[in-house]
């Protein structure tokens, strides 16, 4: 037998067949990816015809990673001196009354006044942001931010200010999260767009609504200890509803699930 015949032909004939296995794994992927293409395009459709709208998503997004922070346990050197009663649950949380009812610069209500009263008189105040003020219960919320990034829906790392029917802020609650450092790995994210769709997919999206606003910041993730958690890059996407209300919506930036802040669950 020729020996060096039999090993060549063995050669050609396996070389024939990984062209074929190679030929038939590119068929494969790009019938994957038309599949994906076409899917994309689908929820695109199906937005329109509930006509669901959006316009200017970020675009040329960079990596963002995870991180974490740990609880601060106040003291009563953390509020302000003079016209104050202070209390502090669990050494988490402080609890600021005033004697005498402070008149801010304006309305309390106000945006200018409420920043204005943040800056002045709350511990660390300018890394608050101001989320939401509710006129009907005379308060107003602000969350925590990192490096500019809001921290939605913690109750460890926001501002409670209270004021009384003639506008003078009465009280104030404050936690926050101290010592938040970066992992070292970022994390690739997911665009905007795929949040959305990511909603309307989860039947979250009402007909006719517009999208108002897309923006990253983080959500509580785990609780690594005691006193300290970790925070996921996080998608809020605010809309503004057919009879004029608010909605706000979170998705995981990382794994693409929706996040039920209110239930502190996330639905994958």
């Amino acid at each position: 037998m020729d020996w060096n015949k039999t090993k060549t032909i063995f050669i050609i004939v396996f070389s024939i067949l990984n062209v074929f296995l190679y030929s038939l794994y590119l068929n494969r992927y790009t019938e994957a990816k038309n599949v994906e293409v076409l899917s994309e395009s689908s929820v695109d459709e199906k937005l329109a015809a509930d006509k669901i709208t959006y316009s200017n998503l970020p675009e040329n997004l960079e990596g963002m990673p995870y991180i974490r922070g740990e609880t601060k346990i106040f003291t009563s050197k953390d509020a302000p001196k003079d016209n104050v009663q202070v209390n502090i649950q669990d050494g988490k949380q402080l609890q600021v009354s005033f004697e005498k009812a402070v008149s801010p610069t304006g309305e309390a209500e106000s945006v200018e006044a409420l920043n204005a009263f943040m800056e002045q008189t709350v511990y660390e105040g300018t890394s608050y942001e101001l989320w939401e003020i509710d006129k009907e219960q005379n308060r107003a919320v602000f969350f925590q931010t990192f490096g500019g990034e809001i921290l939605y829906f913690s109750e460890s790392g926001k501002v409670t200010v209270y004021w009384n029917d003639q506008g003078d802020i009465v009280r104030y609650d404050q936690t926050m999260f101290t010592d938040v450092i970066e992992n070292q790995e970022s994390k690739e994210l997911v665009t905007a767009v795929t949040a959305i769709h990511t909603l309307y997919q989860k039947n979250k999206l009402k007909p006719g609504l517009k999208i108002v606003k897309t923006e990253l910041g983080y959500s509580v993730h785990v609780q690594v200890s005691k006193n300290r958690q970790m925070f996921v890059p996080t998608w809020h996407v605010e809309a503004e509803l057919k009879d004029g209300s608010r909605e706000d919506y979170f998705v995981n930036a990382v794994k693409d699930g929706v996040i039920e802040l209110n239930k502190q669950e996330e639905i994958e």
